[in-house]
């Protein structure tokens, strides 16, 4: 998964409530190869760790009034898109 155990998420996104929030994986085969951990949740926020392949981890803290997701790597909006990609070669 990681080859180092300490990372830093310095890339944050803030999304409205309702709003779209997709980020384009074509380098993971398989939804098994993302691992997951819910921090904390409840009925009103999230907040979840994931971790892809490829050293690319996604922080998810979700509030009422918005989410933010924090990323180690940079993503950009796919133009005539509403989803990202991720900017390994920027990182």
């Amino acid at each position: 998964m990681l080859d180092q155990s300490i990372t830093i998420l310095k890339y944050e996104y803030h999304i409205a409530p309702g709003s779209y929030f997709h980020v384009e994986t074509p380098w993971v085969k398989d939804v098994s190869e993302i691992k997951t951990v819910i921090i904390d949740q409840d009925n009103v926020f999230t907040k979840m760790l994931s971790v892809y392949p490829n050293n690319f981890v996604m922080f998810l803290e979700q509030f009422p009034e918005y989410s933010i997701y924090r990323t180690n790597v940079p993503l950009e909006l796919i133009p005539t898109s509403d989803s990202y990609r991720v900017c390994f070669e920027q990182a």
